[in-house]
This record gives C-alpha cells, sequence and structure tokens, in this order.
C-alpha cells in the first residue's frame, strides 16, 4: 500500500495537474501499512531520505499507558561516539517524550545500529515520537509497534491543561482563565498550554498587553515560552522577568506555554495577550487585506474591532464617525493617487496666489 500514493500522484501529474507534495512522514504516522499500530521510518525497508522531521503523537485511553517495542532492524546514523546516545544523538534520530510536546519529558532518543533495549513506556495518556534525519549518511531505519495497555499503577492520566482556539481569525489568552478549571484547593505544579491556530495563509502576530508573574526572574519558578508551527524546536521567545514582547511566528499555528512550580502563585500572576492574523506582502489592500505599514496586512474585518491588530494600532485609528467610508477610502487603491493630486492642487494654489498678489503690488498709482 505504500506505494500507492507515488503513483497517483504521478497519473495527476501526467493528466495536466500540479503534483500534490507528497508527506514524507505517511508511514511514521502509520498511513499505508499493514497494523495501524506499526510504524516505520520514510521508506523503510529502504534507506529513509534526507532531512526529514516526522512528529507523531498517539493518545491511550483512561488509566492505560502507551508502550513502544522495535522489530526487526534499527540503524541510524550514529553519534561516532555511543550507541544508544541519549539527549547526545545530534545528527539522525527517533525520540520519545511522555506527553503531548516537544518539551514533555524525555523518555529516550535512539540512534546508532543496536536494537534498543530498554523499556518504551508513555504514562501520561500521550507519547510524542519525532524521527529527524540530517542532509548526511541515510540508512536502513527501524519498524516498531505500538500498544496501549493497563497502567502499571492503576491511577488515572494526569489532568491535561489545554486550552484550543482554532477557528478564528484573532482573540484573547489570558491566565484569568485558568482558575475556572481548576479545584479550588489544587496543588503541586502547573503546565498549561493555549494552541492557537488561524487560516493557513496567515502568520500569527501575538501582542503581549499585560505580563505580571508572581516570582520575576525566577525562571525555574515561573516562564511563558512562544513556539511556532510546532514544539518540535527551541520556544521563539522564553519570557520570565518584569516584562515580555510581541512575537511574530512565520506559521498560522502557535503553542504557548505557561508554567508554575506552584499553582498557588496563579493569583499573584496577570497575563493577558492577543494573538491576530497578518501576513507581509507589499501591495495589501490588491489583496483584499487592511495595510498596517511596513508591508504588514490584517484581514478587513479585523479593523474597527476594537482590538488594535496591526503592530502599532493603525486599523484602530481610522474608526471615526463616517470609519466605514474612510476605511474603503484607505484600503483602496486610489488613495494615493487622491494624495498626490491633492498635493499638486495646493502647490498650484499657492504659486498662483504669489503671483496674482505680486502683479497687484506692482501696480502704477492712477
Amino acid at each position: 500500500m505504500r506505494f500507492i500514493l507515488p503513483i497517483l500522484a504521478f497519473l495527476s501529474y501526467s493528466n495536466g495537474n500540479p503534483p500534490p507534495q507528497f508527506d514524507q512522514c505517511l508511514s511514521i504516522k502509520g498511513i499505508g501499512l499493514q497494523n495501524f499500530n506499526i510504524f516505520t521510518s520514510p521508506n523503510f525497508p529502504d534507506r529513509y531520505p534526507p532531512n526529514v522531521d516526522c512528529v507523531r503523537v498517539i493518545h491511550s485511553r483512561p488509566q492505560h499507558d502507551v508502550i513502544v517495542k522495535f522489530h526487526h532492524v534499527f540503524q541510524i546514523e550514529s553519534t561516532y561516539d555511543k550507541i544508544e546516545a541519549g539527549e547526545e544523538c545530534p545528527n539522525d534520530f527517533i525520540e520519545f517524550r511522555d506527553g503531548r510536546y516537544g518539551f514533555s519529558p524525555l523518555i529516550a532518543r535512539f540512534c546508532g545500529d543496536r536494537m534498543p533495549k530498554r523499556e518504551i513506556r508513555a504514562v501520561s495518556g500521550f507519547l510524542w515520537i519525532r524521527f529527524r534525519s540530517d542532509a548526511m549518511l541515510e540508512y536502513q531505519g527501524f519498524s516498531a509497534e505500538y500498544a496501549i495497555v493497563p497502567s502499571k499503577t492503576g491511577r488515572f492520566n494526569n489532568h491535561e491543561c489545554l486550552l484550543e482556539y482554532l477557528n478564528g481569525l484573532d482573540g484573547f489568552i489570558r491566565t484569568k482563565d485558568l482558575m475556572k478549571n481548576l479545584p479550588q484547593n489544587a496543588s503541586g505544579t502547573l503546565d498549561c498550554v493555549w494552541r492557537l491556530a488561524v487560516p493557513s495563509n496567515f502568520r500569527i502576530a501575538f501582542y503581549v498587553k499585560e505580563f505580571a508573574l508572581k516570582a520575576p526572574n525566577q525562571c525555574a519558578q515561573n516562564f511563558v515560552e512562544v513556539y511556532s508551527g510546532d514544539t518540535s524546536d527551541k520556544p521563539l521567545r522564553r519570557f520570565c522577568g518584569l516584562s515580555a514582547n510581541d512575537v511574530f511566528s512565520p506559521s498560522n499555528e502557535m503553542f504557548v506555554r505557561f508554567y508554575l512550580s506552584d499553582v498557588r502563585s496563579l493569583n499573584n500572576t496577570s497575563i493577558s495577550a492577543l494573538f491576530s492574523s497578518y501576513t507581509r506582502m507589499k501591495n495589501c489592500t490588491q489583496e483584499g487585506l487592511f495595510a498596517c505599514g511596513d508591508e504588514n496586512c490584517v484581514p478587513k474585518s479585523l479593523a474597527c474591532n476594537g482590538r488594535p491588530n496591526c503592530p502599532y494600532g493603525r486599523d484602530e485609528r481610522v474608526c471615526s464617525v463616517g470609519q466605514d467610508t474612510i476605511f474603503n477610502f484607505l484600503a483602496s487603491g486610489f488613495a494615493p493617487l487622491v494624495s498626490i493630486i491633492l498635493i499638486v492642487l495646493i502647490v498650484v494654489s499657492l504659486i498662483c496666489f504669489y503671483t496674482i498678489r505680486k502683479n497687484h503690488c506692482a501696480l502704477p498709482p492712477l
């Protein structure tokens, strides 16, 4: 079945349609394999391709864990000094984390040519899997199988703190919203994530409106991290001081992580931020968008909505009496032309006025 998708892509291209972008991560996701519980490196049993970065998250049932076992072959470019190098595989690797994100607790990271023997078990209810290859030295890869098994402890998986905003052009996130879902006598740490997504033809701007931590400059006790796209790589920004700056993501998806070492500190913490759709182009108005300046554009529907979606709030400064007329004029392509004509008329009027006055003063007395 793994060969069907490339054949369909070829047939589509031969009929005059543009070739679709082939997803090299399908086998990591278990797509196209005989058993959905099996996942392999791309192209297995052939060599995996270079420059691949695949992520998959497996979700278990309540009171169940996820375990993984490797079969047959394990060949991934090594670090040349250790076979199972844990955190030290800098080139190609397969990585497992106990949670939904790339910052969840690390279970193991493997590379080399020896079959991993240690147990791979996620007890949080989620198993995060990442396979990455660099530009050099590809090998045969691996084949593995996962299973959902009863929890060893029999306890329920930890409550996940996740808030998702996936269907709008903009919105607010606030720490005070977290209090609504917490038990009255909650204790321990707090690790919450906001997942933000806007339409795929836009990016996300993250405007921090209020930022007050219980323990500023104590980064082990409280911080905010902003990730672009997914959480595979390091965060775009990490804030744990007295203030936080705006963040502009190159992706249409963003993850914002908020951590407290003591959940009771939430009462003395206040963070709010506006996320907004935006894109960058030279001629915003030709695409039916509102021009913020500096080649930043936002959807027209965000102008005059009571929230500053442009970097400097330009979309809210034209919202006085007759705002629809003003906005439509500014958003049209005629605004620059009309401005030039007005300037020329003013200059011509001043020249004529000066000329008439000069001639009037030069007339001889009667």
